[in-house]
C-alpha cells in the first residue's frame, strides 16, 4: 500500500525503555562489518577460539552486530577465555536494542533463567515478545505455548501456526501435526463457521476489488485489535479500525489501477473462535510506478448466529 510508507508510531518494536540510538550506516559500512564478521568466524571454525574472542570484542566495541552476538555466544560456551554469563548478558543485550531477533530472544531466556541477572519474568516476557515480533520463530513458540496453556488458545495459535509456517519451528510444527488426535482442545471446524468465516473473507475480497474502503472496515468489530507492518518498516503499527479505512481508502485514491487476490486460507479452530490465515497479491499501479506486494493476513473471527467478525487482525505487508 503506498500509504504505508507514511510515518505512525510503530507497536511493539522492542521493550520500552530498552531502545538504543544505531549509529547511520550506510550500505558500505554494513558490507565491511559483514566482511569482517566472516574472517572472524573463519579463525573460529579453525579451533583457534582466544583469537576469534578478540577478533570479535574489536567488532563488538566498534558497534558491529553480528560481533556483539558471536562475542556474547563465546562468553556464554566459555570459549576463548574465561566463562561469563553476565558478559555475555551485556553483550547479547547491546545487540537486542540494535534490534538482532536472536539477541532479544537470548536475553529473554536470561532474565527467564537467571543467567547472568536475577531473574525477571516480566523482563523475560518483554524480550520474548519483542523477539516474536521481530519474527524469532523460537520466541513465537514460548509465547505462543504460554497463551495456550493459560486458555487462551487462539492467541497462542496464532503465534504457533507463524513459528511452524513462517520460521519452521519443529516443535510448533509438530503441536499442530498433533491436533485433532485428542491430545488438544480445538474443537473440529463445524460446516456453519466455515461458511461464516469464508463469508467475511470474500466480503473484504469483493470490497477491496470494488475499492470500497468501508466495506472492509464493515467486516471489522469497532474495537478489534489491528497490527500492520509496512515492508522494510521498523515494526509493527498499532491502529484503529477508522485508521485502517483511511488506509485503504487512501491507497485506492493514489493507484490508477488496483487488483487484489487472496489464496485459499488456512483455518484453525478453537471454542472462542477461529483463526484465518491468508496470503494476499496486492498490485498497484500509479502512472508508470507498479508494485506488487504480499500480504501475510492473521485474523481471528468470532461467529454469532452463523455471522463471523474479526476480533484480530494482523497485516505484515511485503514487497
Amino acid at each position: 500500500m503506498f500509504l504505508l510508507a507514511v510515518c505512525l508510531t510503530p507497536a511493539g518494536a522492542q521493550p520500552a525503555g530498552f531502545g538504543e540510538s544505531t549509529p547511520a550506516t550506510g550500505q558500505e559500512k554494513v558490507a565491511r562489518d559483514m566482511v569482517r564478521a566472516l574472517k572472524a568466524y573463519a579463525v573460529y571454525k579453525s579451533g583457534d577460539f582466544e583469537a576469534a574472542r578478540a577478533r570479535y570484542r574489536t567488532l563488538a566495541e566498534q558497534g558491529s552486530v553480528p560481533g556483539m552476538t558471536n562475542l556474547a555466544s563465546m562468553y556464554a560456551a566459555g570459549e576463548g577465555g574465561r566463562r561469563s554469563q553476565e558478559q555475555a548478558l551485556y553483550w547479547y543485550t547491546k545487540a537486542a536494542r540494535r534490534g538482532d531477533a536472536n539477541a532479544m530472544y537470548q536475553v529473554a531466556r536470561a532474565y527467564r533463567t537467571g543467567r547472568g541477572a536475577p531473574t525477571d519474568a516480566a523482563l523475560a516476557d518483554r524480550w520474548y515478545r519483542a523477539a516474536a515480533e521481530h519474527d524469532n520463530p523460537r520466541a513465537q513458540w514460548v509465547i505462543g505455548r504460554r497463551l495456550y496453556r493459560r486458555g487462551d488458545h487462539l492467541a497462542g495459535l496464532d503465534w504457533i501456526r507463524t513459528a511452524a509456517w513462517n520460521g519452521n519451528d519443529p516443535r510448533a510444527q509438530q503441536f499442530l501435526s498433533e491436533r485433532g488426535e485428542g491430545r488438544q482442545v480445538e474443537t473440529t471446524l463445524d460446516s456453519t463457521r466455515r461458511a461464516a468465516v469464508l463469508e467475511a473473507l470474500a466480503a473484504i475480497d469483493a470490497a477491496a476489488q470494488a475499492q470500497d474502503a468501508a466495506g472492509i472496515a464493515q467486516q471489522i468489530s469497532a474495537d478489534a485489535e489491528i497490527r500492520v507492518r509496512r515492508p522494510n518498516g521498523a515494526g509493527w503499527t498499532q491502529l484503529t479500525r477508522a485508521e485502517f479505512e483511511t488506509l485503504w481508502r487512501d491507497t485506492f485514491e493514489r493507484a490508477d489501477d488496483y487488483a487484489f487476490r487472496r489464496a485459499e486460507p488456512d483455518l484453525l479452530a478453537a471454542d472462542e473462535g477461529v483463526l484465518a490465515f491468508s496470503e494476499i497479491e496486492e498490485r498497484l499501479a500509479s502512472g508508470a510506478d507498479v508494485r506488487t506486494l504480499d500480504l501475510h493476513e492473521s485474523a481471528t473471527l468470532r461467529v454469532v448466529e452463523g455471522v463471523a467478525v474479526i476480533e484480530r487482525l494482523r497485516l505484515d505487508i511485503r514487497d
